[in-house]
């Protein structure tokens, strides 16, 4: 019914928050999702940094361009270690060394985006200069890669913001802050104030306005895009 969109199908087809808004009566307290993309199969209050991850990213919900903290409760893997993260930390760990984390792994997996190279093949950080180097010709670095993943970072969220998505918007369903009812996992849940706080640490490092979320000038100045600035003041693209 779903994909013929017959019948109650056509309110599902559009998706969890749609089908909420249509439905109403407090049905918006169930759909689970981040900026109108549907929780994937990984619970952040198993997966925190993944969780702040969700509610950062410009598609929502996205475990691709994120962390899994369970690949570094223990150990650091290469990609991460080559670019400065030496120490495990905990799943439930939300500090500053932990958002570090998140934005260092998160950028490279935006850089590996739009080099459209699959993460089931574990490349080194080496390895994929040495790729782009030998591909293309360029005698790029790994510096130069991280900066890629930072443009396209700031270039999506100014997109966002100037069509339409807010700060507000930066946030997790209510349910993930209140504890498992049951199962091996009972009683986990994301500290509320814990979730903010790093949240606000992120802005400071990725450069965003605490106010309005928007890239802040001196961060697309230092990214050599400070036309974004002017672009995203523009007007909103029509649908």
């Amino acid at each position: 019914m779903i994909a013929q969109k017959e019948g109650f199908g056509k309110v599902l087809a559009e998706g969890s928050a749609r089908a909420a808004q249509a439905i109403g009566k407090g049905a918006e307290e169930f759909a689970m999702h981040v900026k109108r993309q549907e929780i994937p199969m990984h619970d952040p209050r198993w997966k925190q940094g993944m969780g702040l991850g969700y509610a950062l990213s410009p598609t929502g919900a996205d475990h691709c361009h994120n962390i899994h903290d369970t690949q570094f409760d223990r150990i650091i893997v290469s990609e991460l270690n080559s670019l400065g993260v030496f120490e495990p930390l905990p799943l439930n760990d939300l500090s500053s060394a932990k958002v570090r984390l998140l934005y260092y792994g998160s950028t490279w997996r935006h850089m590996l985006n739009c080099l459209v190279v699959c993460f089931f093949i574990e490349f080194t950080v080496q390895q994929v200069v040495d790729l782009v180097r030998a591909t293309t010709g360029w005698p790029t670095t790994t510096f130069e890669l991280m900066k890629i993943g930072e443009r396209c970072l700031q270039m999506t969220r100014a997109f966002n913001i100037r069509e339409g998505m807010s700060k507000e918007e930066d946030k997790l369903p209510e349910r993930f802050f209140t504890p498992l009812p049951s199962g091996p996992l009972k009683g986990l849940k994301i500290e509320k104030e814990a979730f903010e706080k790093a949240r606000d640490i992120y802005y400071d490092m990725v450069g965003w306005d605490k106010v309005s979320g928007v890239p802040t000038l001196g961060k697309l100045q230092e990214l050599d895009i400070e036309w974004v600035a002017e672009c995203s003041r523009g007007e909103r693209a029509s649908a």
